[in-house]
């Protein structure tokens, strides 16, 4: 593994210094290792490529955008027969394109997954993949479009009943509606936000809607009740080391100190925000510190303000480029003209299934009765079964509770055979992760929450619950809670 790991190091050309720097060569190696030995487990032709999309998910979540965005790119050389790896990996290489101001590339990763996640008929993707899009143009400006995107999310998460997501979408909704104008409509949305991940004390997730009512408060200049959600959210970004939401919440800081008139403070943050994005590569908001920079240097420093303005219309450039504006519009287009199609084809399908269900009916009414005859007899069989575990784990425990008593040793040494030959239930091979996946589950923890304690995206969580359904033959949680119950207990 050891010479592997150095080859691809040599391979990825990553800086000198690098891993110094930002985490060291065992950590990765042993991520590496991990990922490995998890994608082995849970693929056959595609291990190879599940284990650099794992690794490039953990280093994305690490902020190591560097290092994930090489290892997807290993990935996505290769021809990848699991759709939904597939998607997972379009999905990331979306959000590191956006990262970095590509965004002609981001809409077309996020185009294709789209098209996947609608292909596969899973809701939760979906919705996934359009919280992104209305993300990417969100930031490109076009909070209009960004808007439609996010209102389908919303939809799909209040039918899925999924809060922790709902509450990621109220957060964007906010931010959405703050740029269209709305205000009140924004508040209201980051106040529910708040309020769901203030339930669950999830208190990175409650950092981040501060951070966002914070901004809807600095759109209805009420300067001092945005500072006090602020200065709330930033030690927690602090302690989590969270460079992307440290960047935005010193850049509103800036924003703030600049609009009270403290200059010197506004300039601390702005360079704050600054050294935070470059860490991660963001450059969207490095051009928004960098524009905070120059309009409070153009009355002090002209030499510094023009260096910041230079800056400023480079990566705004780079973000607004025709590539992208164009393909940002044709993908609009085809979205629309999708959701049409759609809408004519369940009237067609509706007018299709109205001349047929009577003679569905009919064969219904039919089969029907033979069904409630074999449900009977299943019914019944099921029944003797659940009796016979029943007594089988009854006379296990009477059977354990005899060995602790003063026998003779050849009837204990009986009776303990007889209690190794008891079986109640059969044991499932899982996968580490798999496991860790589970025991999570078990504990009533939600996918965001499980995938931040693992350190892995919630896509990745839901893969991974959806191979333990196929392994164990349950259909949702709380069946696996259910089973999980009983591994614990034997």
């Amino acid at each position: 593994m050891d010479i592997l790991f150095t080859l691809l190091v040599l391979l990825a050309d990553i800086p000198a210094g690098f891993y110094d720097t930002y985490c060291s060569k065992e950590t990765v190696d042993s991520v590496y290792a991990e990922c490995m030995a998890e994608a082995k487990a849970e693929y056959d032709q595609d291990a190879e490529v599940a284990a650099s999309y794992y690794m490039a998910d953990w280093a994305y979540n690490a902020s190591l955008v560097e290092l994930s965005d090489y290892f997807l790119d290993l990935a996505m050389e290769s021809d990848i027969e699991d759709q939904v790896l597939r998607a997972d990996c379009l999905s990331l290489a979306s959000s590191i394109s956006r990262l970095k101001g590509n965004m002609a590339e981001a809409i077309s990763y996020a185009e294709a997954c789209l098209q996947i996640d609608r292909e596969s008929g899973s809701q939760e993707n979906v919705s996934s993949s359009l919280n992104n899009i209305a993300g990417m143009y969100l930031t490109y400006g076009d909070a209009t479009t960004a808007r439609k995107y996010i209102d389908e999310s919303i939809v799909i998460e209040k039918q899925l009943g999924r809060n922790s997501n709902l509450a990621i979408r109220y957060g964007v909704a906010s931010e959405i509606y703050t740029r269209l104008g709305e205000l009140e409509q924004a508040l209201e949305y980051a106040d529910m936000a708040f309020q769901i991940d203030s339930l669950d004390a999830r208190i990175g997730k409650i950092a981040v809607r501060r951070s966002q009512k914070g901004a809807v408060l600095m759109a209805m200049e009420r300067y001092d009740e945005a500072q006090a959600q602020l200065v709330k959210a930033y030690p927690v970004f602090k302690e989590q080391n969270s460079m992307s939401s440290l960047s935005i919440t010193c850049a509103q800081l800036g924003d703030i100190a600049a609009a009270n008139g403290n200059v010197h403070e506004a300039i601390g943050y702005y360079e704050e925000s600054i050294l935070h994005s470059g860490t991660i590569g963001n450059i969207y908001m490095e051009s928004r510190a960098a524009r905070g920079l120059y309009l409070i240097y153009k009355n002090l420093d002209m030499v510094k303000a023009l260096a910041n303005l230079e800056r400023c219309v480079e990566l705004d450039a780079q973000i607004h480029n025709d590539k992208a504006r164009e393909m940002m519009q044709s993908f609009n287009v085809r979205y629309d003209t999708l959701k049409k199609e759609n809408t004519i084809l369940v009237q067609q399908h509706r007018i299709r299934y109205a001349s047929i269900i009577l003679v569905i009916l009919i064969v219904l009414s039919a089969v029907s009765i033979v069904l409630a005859i074999v449900k009977y007899k299943a019914a019944r069989v099921m029944e003797e079964k659940n009796a016979m575990l029943v007594k089988s784990n009854l006379d296990k425990d009477r059977l354990l509770a005899l060995t602790k008593r003063n026998l003779p040793d050849e009837v204990s040494e009986e009776i303990a055979s007889i209690v190794s030959d008891v079986k109640v239930m059969p044991d499932i091979n899982l996968t580490r992760r798999e496991l860790q996946v589970a025991e999570l589950c078990s504990l009533g923890k939600l996918n965001k929450e499980i995938a931040t304690e693992l350190g892995i995206s919630q896509r990745t969580v839901e893969t991974h619950k959806n191979n333990l359904f196929r392994k164990l033959g349950i259909n949702n949680t709380i069946e696996l809670m259910r089973y999980m119950q009983w591994y614990q207990n034997h």
